[in-house]
């Protein structure tokens, strides 16, 4: 009824606040509330820390590009601009990567992706920036590649990696991209980023 839209549209408007990326899934279905839905929290809030963002694993479950055997890493992204108050902090060197990492098979995609949001990571040069984001993701892709071959579902991997694994699940996307957003944060240039709730930033990654 009408109440119950009401409420739903005050929650669409608090529950970001809440620095988890909480949305309504897929806005009143069900009317059941989660951190999955097909739209981006509106904003990270860095806290204390020079450079928060997310780590984007594909599950394999989504259509195009975005389908696949095992579930691969997408990006490691600095939410700068619209999407948060990360800083933009240039790297030493900005030349392209020349040859593959461990966690890619497609170079031009990974040109794509350092052009794009590697070069604002704080990092030494894209093999640095590589190195990392195949370092982060390893672990929590086993995971998802386990629970992937007992049939789980997108929002089933979320909730394992973060109910009982401890990795923290800032947003689910549940579009045909079919995706999990890990938070994670660095104390700036030269400085490891790491996987964090961002309510743990400040601690985490204060310079």
């Amino acid at each position: 009824g009408g109440s119950n839209t009401a409420f739903m549209e005050l929650l669409l408007v608090l529950l970001p606040s809440l620095g988890r990326g909480i949305y309504v899934d897929h806005v009143l279905r069900n009317f059941t509330v989660g951190h999955v839905g097909i739209g981006r929290p509106s904003s990270m809030h860095c806290g204390a820390a020079p450079l928060c963002g997310v780590l984007v694993l594909e599950s394999g479950y989504g259509s195009g590009s975005y389908h696949h055997g095992e579930p691969a890493v997408h990006g490691l992204w600095p939410e700068t601009g619209r999407y948060g108050t990360s800083q933009c902090i240039q790297p030493k060197e900005r030349a392209d990567p020349s040859s593959t990492s461990p966690c890619y098979d497609d170079l031009s995609f990974m040109r794509h992706e350092w052009e794009k949001h590697g070069v604002c990571a704080g990092v030494q040069d894209s093999s640095d920036y590589f190195s990392q984001i195949c370092s982060l993701s390893k672990a929590p892709l086993a995971v998802m590649q386990s629970l992937k071959g007992k049939g789980a579902t997108l929002e089933e991997m979320a909730d394992a990696l973060e109910e009982d694994q401890g990795y923290p699940v800032y947003y689910v996307d549940s579009s045909s991209d079919s995706q999990i957003y890990l938070s994670a944060c660095s104390a700036g240039y030269g400085r490891p980023w790491q996987l964090a709730d961002v309510a743990e930033f400040s601690m985490k990654c204060h310079p």
